[in-house]
């Protein structure tokens, strides 16, 4: 069975939260562009929210390689 060093550990849950986050941010920027052009709804605080996740995602998981 594998052992997991904390160090292991960390850039695992690093970038596993990283890419939830990444992905969570593109599905959300998705309804936000869908939410803008349909003219439906408010569009702008769920793209800002979408900018974040995105942007903390990726930070999470180039972070991970430290």
């Amino acid at each position: 069975m594998l052992k997991l060093t904390a160090t292991t550990s960390r850039w695992l849950l690093q970038v596993v939260a990283g890419l939830l986050l990444n992905g969570s941010g593109l599905c959300l920027l998705a309804f936000a562009a869908h939410n803008k052009f349909a003219s439906t709804g408010e569009w702008f605080y769920s793209g800002t929210l979408a900018l974040v996740l995105v942007n903390a995602g990726i930070c999470l998981v180039v972070d991970a390689r430290r």
